[in-house]
């Protein structure tokens, strides 16, 4: 199994952030591979589901590019955009990569009932109020964002099978992640 979360030193500058600020514990569910979960927590700690595998890395998508997708039901849409493999994680290029989700290009994504959108980038929409009601409105949709995520091994694979573990009881909206591929 090929280890696609990013794994994180006590030492590094994304830890030692989230060590320096008052809410210790809050701050590093959002640190490395987790996903936002702020009304609606998934059903398992555990999954394993197939990716579709969306290559992003010129751009990301376009509502042609999800309308031919028939359906991604009990599975994950993988936005592959390379950002992972062009920056370091934590570092500011890392961050101010543009890696966002239209609302038109969202809605088309969850009418295809996808369990998870896994991206190798720090979410689907700008830091803020915006990434906020997105992670919303996918868990309203029974769907979760999964960031932060390193497919480096992915290439240009199409689809691969994934295991997804999920530490649900962190007391964060923050909940750590590992992800397999199979």
């Amino acid at each position: 199994m090929n280890q696609l979360h990013i794994k994180l030193d006590e030492n590094s500058s994304a830890m030692q952030w989230a060590n320096s600020q008052t809410d210790k514990l809050g701050a590093r569910g959002h640190v490395g591979t987790h996903l936002d979960c702020y009304t609606i927590a998934p059903e398992k700690d555990e999954y394993e589901v197939k990716g579709l595998i969306l290559d992003c890395r010129s751009s990301m998508p376009k509502p042609e590019d999800i309308l031919h997708i028939d359906s991604l039901e009990n599975m994950a849409l993988v936005l592959h955009t390379g950002n992972s493999e062009k920056h370091q994680y934590g570092t500011e290029d890392y961050f101010n990569e543009v890696t966002f989700l239209s609302e038109e290009v969202l809605n088309l994504i969850l009418s295809k009932k996808p369990l998870f959108i896994i991206v190798d980038s720090h979410g689907i929409a700008e830091k803020g109020a915006k990434h906020i009601s997105y992670d919303k409105k996918c868990e309203t949709n029974g769907c979760h964002v999964i960031e932060n995520v390193d497919l480096t091994s992915v290439k240009d694979k199409k689809s691969i099978q994934i295991k997804i573990s999920i530490n649900v009881s962190h007391p964060s909206t923050g909940k750590p992640c590992e992800l397999y591929c199979m």
